[in-house]
């Protein structure tokens, strides 16, 4: 590939950004408006080039192309450059180096984001070229480029349990060579465009059940517009679940909900992309992800009576969060993506590892399912939960 070229010319570069014309002298592509210029100019971000934030290590920095970022291991850091560009539509690729599987990263150009999960190489030093995507940008001009991790790499814990703990690949360099494929970049501020419809009338159970029928149902009921799910007279004897009729696979939920309760052991949570639990004995219970509703973990997604641990890594938590009060839950699942913003701030970017391939032991993890109102077995307590709504995706 032509861009590949680049590499071995770049090596003897100063300049942030080298920019080649393909097919065309450099005379000739001045002479060609922006928008032609966008098809023929390539751009190549080199690691040395790099603005790093956080404690990232830049190594090997004299061998230009070989000099690659190392210790890159926190959601916190930033791998970022600026540089004009022309607008138009550009394939990203990047050269790393990743021995392990399951982490994940953003590209931030203007207001379009990629992500994308990262493909595992031989080892911690086998440095290999991946075509990400396809990025769109917006407008021409001079625009900050940045890389962040979403999620680190996967090891077994002590538990014999994958978990996302380990570092991010190291980095060598990333490009931009012009495309006319499909645009996979969607709106960094995708939150804009939500068009919701009401997934709970405020009045009746419609389009609601038990899930384990008229049993469940006992610990809910409906109040000034909102469902309530459990009782401060007695103490909840078993999890119980509402849920949805009908399952939803792609889409964007959002909802607002408060806790009552006499001490800080109140549970609760919103399952989404869940099935019921069929194991004899268990059929009051859901099996999925559940954005949970707990004292001290804010935001956080737990893979109920399946992996039995919270996946991916938390990226913020809200300032002043109390759950006597009414706050906001945004989920939004997009074939393995799933983001998750508590009171508006983005607490999980997950893209799932497993999602075209089974889990050890476990099997498939499920595309699609239920949306289910949970209240934990334990102290008397009420999670009131309000203002369902949900814009189903394609």
């Amino acid at each position: 590939m032509k861009h590949v070229k680049l590499i071995g010319i770049i090596a003897t570069l100063t300049a942030l950004i080298v920019q080649t014309p393909f097919g065309a002298s450099n005379v000739q592509a001045q002479n060609k408006s922006s928008e032609q210029t966008a098809k023929t100019t390539a751009y190549t971000l080199l690691a040395r080039d790099a603005k790093l934030t956080g404690d990232l290590e830049l190594q090997n920095k004299e061998k230009g192309t070989f000099a690659a970022i190392h210790n890159w291991n926190s959601t916190k850091q930033k791998i970022s450059w600026n540089t004009n560009i022309k607008k138009g539509r550009y394939q990203i690729r990047i050269k790393y180096a990743e021995p392990l599987s399951g982490s994940a990263i953003t590209i931030t150009i203007g207001n379009q984001q990629l992500a994308t999960l990262l493909k595992q190489t031989a080892g911690k030093d086998k440095y290999q070229e991946f075509d990400l995507g396809v990025i769109n940008v917006a407008s021409s001009g001079n625009t900050e480029i940045l890389l962040q991790g979403i999620q680190l790499s996967l090891i077994k814990n002590k538990e014999g349990k994958m978990e996302h703990s380990q570092s991010l690949p190291n980095l060598q360099w990333v490009s931009l060579t012009p495309t006319d494929k499909t645009v996979d970049s969607t709106p960094a501020d995708i939150l804009k465009s939500f068009k919701g419809k009401p997934l709970f009338d405020g009045k009746t159970f419609n389009g609601w059940t038990g899930n384990n029928g008229k049993s469940s149902m006992e610990w809910f009921r409906i109040e000034n517009g909102a469902i309530v799910a459990g009782r401060m007279d007695k103490p909840i004897p078993r999890n119980e679940f509402v849920r949805t009729i009908r399952k939803y696979k792609n889409y964007e939920l959002r909802l607002k909900y408060k806790v009552k309760h006499t001490d800080e052991t109140y549970n609760a949570g919103v399952q989404f992309r869940t099935r019921q639990q069929t194991e004899k004995g268990k059929t009051n219970e859901m099996v999925g992800y559940q954005a949970d509703i707990v004292a001290g973990i804010l935001g956080k997604v737990y893979d109920e009576q399946r992996r039995w641990l919270y996946i991916g890594n938390q990226l913020d938590t809200p300032a002043n969060y109390n759950a006597d009060e009414w706050n906001s839950y945004i989920i939004r699942c997009e074939g393995p993506r799933i983001r998750v913003w508590l009171n508006d701030v983005k607490t999980l970017d997950y893209i799932e590892p497993y999602y075209n391939k089974p889990y050890p032991v476990i099997g498939a993890i499920a595309h699609d399912g239920f949306i289910a109102l949970q209240i934990h077995e334990g102290i008397p307590c009420e999670t009131w939960y309000k203002d369902i709504e949900i814009q189903e995706l394609p």
